[in-house]
This record gives C-alpha cells, sequence and structure tokens, in this order.
C-alpha cells in the first residue's frame, strides 16, 4: 500500500468519525426538541439501563480482542489471530445471551423498581434483544482495530447509526402523538435494529475478506487459550461494569434524590434530562476530534509494549496527550465564552447554556480520562483502572445520597466535579508514573488556556465593537482558526508534531493479510 492510500485512509476515517458524532449529536438534539426534557429525562434512564446491559454483555471483550490481535500481529504470529477471534465469539456469545435473558425476563421489576415508570418496560425488554448481536460486533470491532483495519469498522458504525435514525425519523410523527410510552418504544426498535444490521454487515464483510485470500499461516503458538482472555476481559469488565454500573445508579438516583429536595417528578427528570441528555452530549461533541487517537492507541502502544520498545511507548503517548490537551482546553475554552449563543442556538434554552458553562472546566478531564484508561488497559494495567473505579464509586454514591437531597442542582454539579477529577486525577497519576512521562503543564495547560482565551474574547467582542452580527457557527469557525494560529505562534504545535500527526499516527499501518507472512510495516 503506498503512502497515498495511507494518508487517504486516515482522512476517511477522521472525517467519517466526525460525521458520525455530529449526526449523532444532531440527533440528539432532534429527540430533545421532538420529545422535550422531560421525556429525554425518561429515554436517558432506559438507555443507562441498556449501556449498564451492554457493558455486561460484552464483558470487555472489545478492548481484549484489540490488544492481544495487536500482539500477535505485531508477532507474525498470524494463525493465532483466527483462534483469538474464535474463541472472544464464544466468550462474547456466552455473556451476552445470559444477560438478554436475564433483562427480558425482569424487565419488570427493573422499570418498575429501579427507574419507577412503567413506560420503560417494553422499551428495555426490545433493547435486550439486541444484546447477542452487540455482543458479536464488539469483537469484530476489536479484530478489525487489532489488524489496523479501521475504516471497516468505522463503516459499520456508519450502518448502525444510520438504520437506527432511518427508523426513528420515519416512524415518529406516528408514535409522538401516542405519547413517551409509545416513543420510547420507537427508539429502542430503532436502535436494536441498528446494532442487527451492524452486526450483520460485520459478518459480511469477514466473509468477503476471508475469501479474498484467507490463509492460515504460520505461527508460534497455535492454542490460544480461552483462559487467557477471560483473564484479561475480566478486570477491564470489572472496571466497565463499576463504571456503568455507577453512572446508571447516578442516573436511577438522582431524580429520586431530587424529588427528596422537593422537586416533583416531572421538574426531577427535566432538570436531569437537562444536564445528563443535552449539557453534557454537547460538551462531549468535540471529544470526536480524538477519535483517531481513541481508536489507534490501544493497539499501537500493545504492540510496541509486547516489543518491549519502551521508548516508542512513551512517545506515542506524551504525544496523545498533548494533543488531546490542545483539544480538551480549547472546548472547556469555548463552552464558556460562547455558552448563551450555543445554549440558544442549539436548544433555544438559555439554562442549557448556563450548564455547559459551568461543567465546562471538567472538559479536560473527561476527555483526558478515556485517553488515559485506554492507555492502562494497553500496558496491561487493567487492575489500576479496577480499583480507580471503585474507588470513583464509592465516594460518587455517598455524595449523591448526601448533597442532592440538601442542595438539589447544586449538588448534583458538585457530584460531577468530584468523581470527575478523582477519577482522572488517579488515572492520570499512574500513568505518569508507570510510563516516566514528564508532564508540561506550560505547553499543554497554561499557553493553550491563553490561546483559546485571547482567540475567544477577541472573535466575540471583537466582532460585536464593529458591529459585525455574525452566526455562532461561524464565529466558532474564526475562533478555531485564530486559536490554531496562536498555538504555532506560542509553539505550541511545532513542525515536528504536524508531521507526526500526518504521516506517523494517523496513517494507517500496513495490515499482514491472510495470506502474508511478513509483519505489516510502515512505508
Amino acid at each position: 500500500m503506498k503512502r497515498k492510500k495511507l494518508i487517504l485512509n486516515a482522512f476517511i476515517l477522521t472525517f467519517a468519525t466526525m460525521m458520525i458524532g455530529f449526526v449523532s449529536t444532531s440527533f440528539r438534539v432532534y429527540l430533545s426538541n421532538k420529545i422535550g426534557s422531560e421525556g429525554i429525562g425518561l429515554y436517558q434512564l432506559i438507555m443507562s439501563i441498556h449501556v449498564m446491559t451492554t457493558t455486561l454483555a460484552i464483558s470487555g471483550i472489545r478492548v481484549t480482542t484489540t490488544r492481544l490481535i495487536a500482539e500477535e500481529l505485531g508477532r507474525s504470529n498470524i494463525k493465532n489471530i483466527k483462534s483469538i477471534l474464535r474463541k472472544s465469539i464464544l466468550y462474547s456469545l456466552l455473556f451476552s445471551t445470559t444477560t438478554f435473558l436475564l433483562v427480558y425476563n425482569f424487565a419488570d421489576i427493573i422499570a418498575l423498581k429501579w427507574i419507577g415508570d412503567s413506560r420503560a418496560i417494553i422499551p428495555i425488554k426490545i433493547l435486550s434483544c439486541s444484546l447477542p448481536f452487540i455482543g458479536i460486533s464488539a469483537c469484530f470491532h476489536g479484530y478489525f482495530y487489532g489488524m489496523r483495519k479501521i475504516i471497516k469498522s468505522v463503516s459499520s458504525d456508519i450502518v448502525e447509526v444510520g438504520t437506527m435514525m432511518i427508523i426513528i425519523i420515519s416512524f415518529m410523527g406516528i408514535c409522538l402523538p401516542k405519547g413517551l410510552n409509545f416513543t420510547c418504544a420507537l427508539i429502542a426498535i430503532g436502535t436494536s435494529l441498528g446494532n442487527i444490521a451492524s452486526a450483520i454487515y460485520f459478518c459480511i464483510l469477514f466473509l468477503f475478506e476471508k475469501k479474498s485470500g484467507y490463509k492460515s499461516g504460520y505461527s508460534r503458538n497455535n492454542k490460544y487459550s480461552f483462559f487467557k482472555i477471560f483473564s484479561i476481559s475480566f478486570p477491564i469488565a470489572c472496571s466497565s461494569y463499576i463504571q456503568t454500573g455507577l453512572k446508571t445508579i447516578e442516573d436511577l438516583l438522582i431524580p429520586d434524590a431530587l424529588r427528596r429536595y422537593g422537586s416533583s417528578t416531572p421538574s426531577s427528570l427535566s432538570i436531569f434530562g437537562m444536564i445528563k441528555g443535552m449539557a453534557l452530549p454537547i460538551l462531549n461533541f468535540p471529544s470526536i476530534f480524538l477519535a483517531s487517537f481513541s481508536t489507534l492507541i490501544i493497539p499501537e502502544i500493545a504492540e510496541a509494549n509486547a516489543l518491549n520498545q519502551h521508548k516508542r511507548v512513551i512517545y506515542i503517548i506524551s504525544k496523545v496527550f498533548k494533543f488531546t490537551l490542545l483539544i480538551a482546553v480549547f472546548a472547556s475554552g469555548l463552552f464558556m465564552i460562547f455558552s448563551n449563543e450555543l445554549g440558544l442556538a442549539i436548544y433555544n434554552d438559555t439554562q442549557v447554556g448556563l450548564m455547559m458553562k459551568i461543567l465546562a472546566p471538567l472538559i479536560p478531564f473527561m476527555y483526558l480520562d478515556r485517553i488515559v484508561d485506554g492507555s492502562l488497559n494497553a500496558l496491561d494495567y487493567q487492575m489500576s483502572t479496577l480499583k480507580f473505579n471503585l474507588i470513583d464509586m464509592t465516594v460518587r454514591i455517598f455524595l449523591i445520597l448526601y448533597l442532592i437531597p440538601k442542595k438539589g442542582i447544586e449538588g448534583f454539579i458538585i457530584v460531577l466535579f468530584v468523581g470527575t477529577l478523582l477519577n482522572a486525577s488517579l488515572s492520570i497519576h499512574k500513568l505518569l508514573k508507570v510510563t516516566n512521562i514528564q508532564f508540561k503543564l506550560l505547553d499543554w495547560i497554561i499557553k493553550p488556556g491563553f490561546c483559546i482565551t485571547l482567540a475567544g474574547y477577541c472573535i466575540k467582542y471583537g466582532l460585536a465593537y464593529i458591529n459585525l452580527n455574525l452566526h455562532i457557527s461561524i464565529q466558532i469557525v474564526l475562533t478555531i482558526s485564530l486559536y490554531f494560529v496562536l498555538l504555532i505562534l506560542s509553539k505550541c504545535i511545532t513542525r515536528e508534531d504536524i508531521s507526526w500527526f500526518i504521516e506517523d499516527f494517523k496513517a494507517e499501518p500496513i495490515c499482514v493479510e491472510w495470506n502474508d507472512l511478513s509483519i505489516y510495516k510502515r512505508l
């Protein structure tokens, strides 16, 4: 594969990921406008249950498959890859099918006792039917990530999101007049069919791949232990269980705690929906630009670690740290400066804008935490992430039960701040310790913070001073441009950084084909 092809694939990956993120966020806004904050609150509770059951179903298999296949690819153990994929699928089907049966049969109890709303019963049952398909998709995602065939994974996401949106939008006009129960059931059907379509699409991709030249290659050890997969997956799964369980417990406890504070049920759902279902998704939107990092970092680090290339590990992680913070600091400053304008433009609600402004300082920790967790898992420190999530869960639940009934929405915000800062700080400290990476506060935080502050206020008040009333989207584009220029002028971004970003990290590595016995290499 020629370099032009590598750059083209990298561009397609980034563009597709950005489009998926944009479409998903836009769809969230569409739902918010259709069903309101109360509807979004109920929808968020249902999806919290679904996220928790999905986590139980896939049980860390996606990350495990990616890591193991990347390691074997780096060692040229081609035949082992077939064994890993086969046993990963069996492992995933065991957990996903068991979870499906449990959730489907206990949907009434989950909806009535946990959520406290009978309208959630049917959506929970519908969503549970997709769990085995989600498990299969997770394995194929891990396989294609590990093989560096990233575009195939991204294309499955397009199939999933596209199927879901077509179904929901097509029937929204029929279900919406019938009430939230019918509307939530429709969303569940669309989501489930999207997951099923993605799994079928993956199977088709893999069958064509086999036909194009699937051969069992050389292997030093063809027998890949099922226990090996379990030993890696289980700590990752437990960590995911804790994270997801925490979020689910939060989503279930917070509306109840708000009611104990004195808010009515509709008001509690509205407050919850405004923060969790409206403000936070928008705050997370800029993180789609980190998709290339999050997609490629695990196999890259896992392979380098397996080959004892410590300097390469440090180099990759330090670069990812830097670019993550450059984007995160920008996003944080942007939402603080343009919060009111964004709230009005997206939701026609200044309250949501205020929530975005209050929560914006958390963005660097939110973005960096995802990258750090992936890095620790790739370096075989999954037990550390498990421990940190246990601490986080304990602290958050205590604060939810103690603060929110006394302080209401203020207590909710305090919980978000304390939990996010605590978990991110523990994970970052661990990664810096095991890699000996020097955290460059000046270049990674202070200078970018100054750049976005200067860029944002120059655009916002400079345009107002000359009486030029531009749409908020144009103001953001101008702010991005000025921010990038200031980063270059302040030497936060160097020529070496740009070269690495374009030619090294984003360039998709050569994949070992099934009939190719040589180790992949970069051209």
